[in-house]
């Protein structure tokens, strides 16, 4: 090729280079922080206690109602003034108070369990996102090494039969491991895109993930969880609310002022009253809305216990999980992987002259990728089981 056909094609592999760019690494802590800032989902809750908090402030009653009259008579025309407010029996106003704070002290326990929900969905999106990613890299050097494989072995194709077999093999497999790379592709794009749904800004054409080293999580110690924490909050409200309707029968109070300024044959007159409600004559009303507080306190009673069961349960459960897959991801990274590493290296080194070492060459290096692709598999239910973890045994002061 002449010097214009070189300066050619480095102009294009700037070009290619300058628009698609490097990959940029994708480290677990970077991608959380940013979930923090520009999660909607996290933004939502928030608004939702934000929204809890500013209803449980000050108290709630009737505003005052003042009204213009105008009376005519024989007298003329007598006009006046009207002042009525109705005040709600003083130990509602409290008990109505203390729900509302109540109720917002269960949002804001909401807003730390759902953050925790939110943070964990993420971790878990990142390390499919890094499973897919590896699978997809083994898939493809597993193909790419087979396709090699299959040029070793036409060189024993001549003069064995046994190799000519080994060979027709050796291609359907690569051709097989074609449906495999574009599944795998696919897999990695749906998980890539998936992490928007986290971060919306986020740039995911170009970028990797970089998985740090496995830590065994540290022991929480707690006792109980957000998830209970949550069921206690609302039975706390519920019970508040129990109050409030038990108080349903006791009456109002009713206040008004009426002042008329008088005319020529009427003098001025004020009037004042002062009256109460009668909730008890329609007793059925009230008894209802006590019926109904009793029914939702009794579930929420029931949903507590549940909660501290299932929390019991799920902590045994999910610590066996844990224990067993750390065994076996820390085998696989220590034991397996270095030793079929180090069987693959002395293979490579070999050349294969016959049937035996050609089935010998193919099970090792076959063994060393599937012990990766199980590598990255336990890793994922590894990751999955401690997400879990943390959500459950995440209390309310941890960040």
């Amino acid at each position: 090729m002449n010097h214009k056909t070189w300066i050619l094609l480095l102009l294009l592999f700037v070009s290619n280079w300058t628009v698609a760019g490097p990959m940029a690494l994708l480290t677990l802590p970077e991608f959380l922080s940013q979930v923090e800032l520009n999660s909607p989902e996290l933004k939502i809750v928030k608004a939702t206690s934000d929204e809890a908090l500013a209803k449980s402030k000050g108290i709630r009653i009737p505003p005052p109602m003042v009204g213009l009259m105008q009376m005519k008579d024989g007298g003329g025309t007598n006009q006046g003034i009207e002042i009525s407010q109705e005040l709600p029996f003083p130990t509602k106003i409290v008990a109505e108070r203390e729900t509302r704070k109540l109720e917002s002290e269960l949002q804001k326990s909401n807003v730390s369990f759902r953050k925790k929900e939110i943070i964990s969905e993420a971790r878990l999106a990142f390390f499919e996102f890094w499973s897919d990613f590896e699978k997809f890299e083994i898939i493809k050097e597993k193909r790419n090494w087979l396709k090699k494989h299959a040029r070793l072995a036409k060189t024993l194709t001549r003069s064995d039969s046994s190799a000519q077999l080994h060979l027709l093999g050796i291609e359907s497999e690569v051709d097989l491991l074609e449906n495999e790379v574009i599944e795998a592709e696919a897999s990695l794009l749906k998980s890539k895109t998936r992490l928007k749904l986290f971060v919306p800004n986020m740039n995911v054409e170009q970028i990797e993930p970089k998985a740090s080293e496995f830590k065994k999580p540290a022991s929480s110690g707690q006792t109980g969880s957000l998830a209970v924490q949550l069921k206690q909050t609302e039975l706390k409200t519920f019970e508040s609310q129990k109050k409030l309707s038990d108080q349903s029968y006791l009456p109002n109070l009713f206040l008004r002022y009426r002042g008329y300024n008088g005319n020529d044959v009427i003098p001025r007159s004020d009037e004042f009253m002062i009256g109460v409600t009668l909730p008890f004559l329609y007793f059925w009303q009230p008894q209802a809305e006590t019926a109904e507080a009793s029914a939702r306190l009794t579930r929420a009673q029931a949903e507590v216990a549940k909660a501290q069961v299932g929390y019991d349960t799920s902590i045994k459960s999910l610590t066996a999980r844990i224990e067993s897959l750390e065994k076996q991801f820390l085998t696989l990274e220590s034991n397996l992987l270095p030793r079929a590493n180090r069987r693959m290296k002395l293979v490579e080194n070999l050349s294969p002259r016959s049937m035996e070492g050609l089935d010998e060459h193919r099970t090792v290096m076959l063994s060393h990728l599937d012990l990766k692709l199980k590598s990255v598999e336990t890793r994922l239910h590894l990751e999955k089981s401690i997400a879990e973890l943390m959500v459950l045994t995440a209390s309310e002061g941890e960040q």
